[in-house]
């Protein structure tokens, strides 16, 4: 007898809702929706209004109608729970960051926004507050005519848990996808280019970073003072400066990542207890970047391919407080190093002899930058190989027990 009410009621809810064409003004058919309804705006045509949704509706739009601010305040306030938005453009919000002035604000659980676009604001499109949202398949990008650092992010999320980040564009902002004491969100399958830092995190833990494509960029990704993530399957590659960046991150799993073309691949500085495994890293000035506060992290089945050096641990930091050395073998699998010059003769696909890297090129160029172009030279070839019979820096550098000869696969 329950199921059948409860079925009745839903399908009572069904029956009732109505679509609501919009004519002049969305926030005039916004009056006379009632909760659960359609609310239709048929583009092309420009809508100057500051729309705020309080009612569990959704609002589609066809063929491109934009809302415009005029260059104040917030085009589209999402307030109620349940809402859902489609097919908008929305221009000329405000500037001011202090206000928050945003293309989109969200302050409602359950909203879902989906393939609209976001143009010329300070934030793009601003979770503030509540969760469980889906952010699906939009574009965001700012005015390239202004300073990228009064642009806003383009998706920000602020206090906010289990929210879903799939499949958008984002360009031209001051960061990509920012989240702040955000936990438990999924940011995938997103395009991110021109901006900052691509992703960028603080205070925000357990975490999914999947099969996002992160380039051009200042950073690819600056994740801070965060725990539990998983960073997975992930394109970073041709970023200005730096490919990851992992400030106090503990306890996560970076894998199966392609980290290319950057000045560091990897920047780690205390960074504690992650597992790198099966990234490749790739032609950069240095692959990874390890501070020595950093500790317990273990490398394995990575590909270091043809970095100017491979792996650099600055022999100035102090070893005062260290818990356990990061590791670069584990139950007999190593990494493979493209500099490895070992033999393999009892063909295993595991090096007869350890990798050992105390590299004073990678000393050298993390001063003096313009000395890449070294890189290939016979010279840096002989310096390496008279640092193999008398190393010149007075580090433990990095020591591969079981080096692969090929890059790993599983």
């Amino acid at each position: 007898m329950k199921l059948m009410l409860v079925t009745f009621f839903a399908a009572s809810i069904v029956a009732s809702a109505a679509t609501v064409t919009v004519t002049n003004s969305i926030a005039l058919a916004l009056t006379q929706a009632q909760e659960g309804d359609t609310i239709l705006v048929r583009g092309p045509g420009t809508f100057h209004e500051h729309v705020v949704i309080v009612k569990s509706i959704r609002l589609k739009g066809t063929n491109s109608p934009v809302i415009d601010a005029d260059g104040s305040g917030t085009p589209l306030t999402l307030a109620a729970p349940d809402a859902e938005i489609t097919g908008l453009t929305l221009r000329h919000s405000g500037q001011d960051l202090a206000l928050a002035d945003s293309g989109i604000m969200i302050k409602a659980r359950r909203a879902v926004l989906r393939d609209c676009r976001i143009e010329n604001d300070a934030f793009g499109i601003y979770i503030h507050g509540g969760g469980d949202c889906v952010i699906e398949q939009n574009e965001v990008f700012g005015n390239t005519n202004i300073a990228s650092s009064a642009r806003g992010n383009g998706i920000h999320l602020w206090n906010t848990q289990h929210n879903r980040i799939v499949g958008n564009t984002v360009h031209d902002k001051r960061d990509g996808i920012y989240f702040s004491y955000a936990d438990d969100n999924l940011i995938a399958g997103n395009r991110v280019f021109d901006t900052r830092f691509g992703i960028h995190y603080m205070y925000s833990h357990q975490n999914q970073l999947l099969s996002n494509s992160l380039s051009h960029n200042t950073v690819g990704a600056t994740l801070m003072f965060s725990r539990q993530s998983l960073v997975e399957g992930n394109s970073i590659f041709a970023n200005r400066r730096h490919g990851m960046v992992l400030k106090q991150v503990d306890n996560s799993r970076i894998i199966n990542n392609i980290v290319a073309g950057q000045n560091r691949g990897f920047f780690i500085q205390q960074a504690s207890q992650n597992r790198f495994e099966g990234n490749t890293i790739a032609t950069n000035d240095i692959g990874v970047y390890l501070s020595n506060t950093s500790e317990q992290n273990l490398f394995v089945g990575n590909s270091f391919i043809r970095n100017t050096a491979q792996v650099w641990q600055p022999p100035f930091e102090t070893e005062q407080g260290r818990n356990g050395p990061n590791a670069f073998t584990e139950k007999g699998l190593g990494n493979y190093w493209s500099d490895y010059t070992g033999e393999d003769r009892n063909q295993d696909g595991i090096g007869d002899t350890p990798y050992h890297q105390t590299d004073v090129f990678g000393y050298i160029i993390d001063r003096h930058p313009e000395a890449r172009v070294l890189a290939l030279s016979p010279a840096l070839a002989l310096l390496r190989k008279g640092e193999a019979m008398m190393p010149l820096l007075d580090t433990e550098g990095v020591t591969d027990l079981a080096p692969l000869m090929h890059p790993f696969s599983k």
